[in-house]
């Protein structure tokens, strides 16, 4: 037990627990068992936040209330293919906002010009999928409207902070954009064109897509702060 006193060693059984709790909740999400699937996918952001009470010195408050909507996210998400859905949706907007908000505050590149370029292209993509969908009240299509604005503007602003900047942060933010896309593509798939009996194939590719998109923002806005430290 002494060795939990690392951190480092404590960092790396922390570590460790998330990727296993992926692997638990594909298993779980094969063989259909709910309670295990709520688990994992709750423990998930209780893991890194231990791992970011363990690597972080100082904490930023809007890192903690971003970590907190996460677990709620993960909860709604459970309940994502019945009435609750809209609650879901507006979980997942209020991640995007405060996501958004950390991104400015850890990239130097605003140029809005590049950025509203670089948006556009998801717009595209995001619009035409909204546009196409049918049977949708109209507070759940103004909900999606905004989200994937959101998302969008997410991903702008991920493409030009890389292209001009090509270091680990950005290439991190890139990888968490592009991952966190393919998620809500495949979950909008799924919940308005195909039905239940698609699950056994979707699922694991949601649970790693939105879990490895989760871990890469977290290691982004850590190589994002370690910078920060190390310029001041």
């Amino acid at each position: 037990m002494m060795i939990l006193f690392d951190q480092h060693i404590r960092s790396r059984v922390l570590t460790s627990a998330y990727f296993l709790m992926i692997l638990v909740e594909i298993l779980a999400s094969i063989i259909n068992y709910q309670p295990l699937i709520f688990a994992a996918h709750v423990a998930l952001p209780i893991l890194l936040l231990g791992l970011y009470f363990n690597e972080f010195k100082s904490k930023s408050t809007l890192m903690l209330v971003l970590l907190l909507v996460q677990i709620v996210s993960n909860v709604y998400y459970f309940f994502a293919m019945t009435n609750l859905f809209v609650y879901t949706l507006v979980s997942f907007i209020l991640l995007r906002i405060l996501s958004l908000i950390l991104v400015f505050k850890n990239t130097t590149n605003r140029n809005y010009l590049y950025i509203l370029t670089a948006t556009f292209p998801f717009l595209l993509v995001f619009f035409y999928l909204a546009s196409v969908t049918s049977d949708v009240s109209d507070i759940e299509f103004d909900i999606l409207i905004l989200q994937n604005i959101l998302i969008s503007i997410l991903g702008g602003v991920s493409v030009v902070n890389y292209l001009k900047n090509d270091n680990r942060t950005h290439s991190l933010l890139l990888i968490s954009t592009l991952l966190y896309i393919g998620f809500r593509f495949i979950v909008f798939i799924e919940h308005y064109f195909l039905n239940v009996e698609f699950n056994i194939v979707y699922k694991p590719i949601e649970i790693i897509l939105s879990s490895l998109a989760t871990f890469s923002f977290y290691k982004f806005v850590q190589t994002a702060n370690e910078s920060n430290h190390a310029n001041s």
